[in-house]
């Protein structure tokens, strides 16, 4: 099952990883302070060892690959929706000049989650106006 099983290998992993990136950035939006975040960060950790753990009982060691995309990917997409940089991230993203965004926002930790609970509650601020212009005299309709 060489060449086959590596393939499909890959393919679980890519899988995993996309799915995993949007439940991410779903579980984002539930977290307001680091430490909401930090705790879903465990919670996925916790889920994918369950995971692991119930996939080598059944047999089928091919989607622990999958198990491991879906972490992956729940993590990344869980830093990415969350908009700052906190913990290791915050030292990866300056080595490599990531996210520059991420990390000015991680300067100042209490505006940038009033703009999460904003984010949350419903109330961002409207960055583009989608409102009829109003007609003056002189404007041809």
């Amino acid at each position: 099952m060489g060449f086959v099983g590596a393939v499909l290998a890959l393919f679980l992993l890519l899988f995993g990883i996309y799915a995993g990136v949007g439940a991410g950035d779903i579980l984002s939006k539930r977290c307001v302070t680091r430490g909401d975040y930090w705790r879903w960060n465990l919670i996925v950790l916790g889920a994918g060892a369950l995971a692991t753990a119930l996939v080598c009982l059944t047999g089928l060691f091919m989607l622990v690959v999958l198990v491991f995309g879906v972490m992956a990917g729940t993590i990344a997409g869980l830093k990415m929706g969350f908009g700052e940089s906190v913990g290791p991230w915050k030292k990866v993203d300056r080595a490599f000049r990531v996210n520059k965004d991420h990390v000015r926002r991680s300067e100042d930790p209490e505006a940038a989650e009033a703009a999460r609970r904003a984010r949350k509650e419903g109330r961002e601020v409207e960055l583009m106006s989608v409102e009829e212009p109003v007609a003056r005299d002189g404007d041809k309709k």
